[in-house]
């Protein structure tokens, strides 16, 4: 027979489930969320070449050149990424994220600006997770890539209108 409240005579509640807290963030676990940003820089840099390679239209003339600009510094990012996965005692990896492509100039910078978008949320957390490790120097070279990719967020915006 289940237990009773004593002052109401009602069956007494069970306690809730806690929510099991999340793992606590290591070191190993910061450097698997930089490869998987590592991933998609190379992702980045891929779809930004064939984009500039192939969008049309004389309205896109401007934006065309600072997609090839965007491949470089994607490049760059991926570079600093690696060095610091190397210094963390990583291994920087070699995947590439899935690469978004269209025939439709205006969905092909409409990716661009998802992926932009996507990085500057996953290196706000990433800074948060190099300041919780006490990893200063990386939480400097995250910072100065979301400074990048914040820029190309607005030059998409431009471009697009918005």
């Amino acid at each position: 027979m289940p237990k009773q409240d004593s002052k109401s005579g009602r069956a007494a509640r069970k306690p809730a489930a806690t929510a099991a807290a999340p793992a606590p963030l290591t070191k190993a676990k910061l450097v698997d969320h930089l490869n998987d940003d590592l991933a998609k820089e190379f992702q980045a840099l891929i779809q930004y070449v064939q984009h500039a390679a192939v969008i049309t239209g004389p309205q896109y003339d401007a934006i065309r050149a600072e997609l090839a600009i965007h491949s470089n510094e994607e490049h760059a990012h991926a570079i600093s990424l690696s060095e610091q996965i190397d210094f963390l005692g990583g291994t920087p990896g070699v995947d590439v994220a899935t690469v978004h492509t269209s025939k439709d100039s205006k969905v092909m910078l409409e990716q661009d600006l998802e992926g932009e978008l996507d990085a500057i949320a996953r290196y706000k957390a990433r800074i948060a997770q190099a300041e919780q490790l006490q990893e200063y120097g990386l939480r400097r070279a995250l910072e100065d890539i979301l400074m990048v990719e914040e820029e190309h967020a607005r030059d998409l915006q431009n471009a697009l209108d918005l």
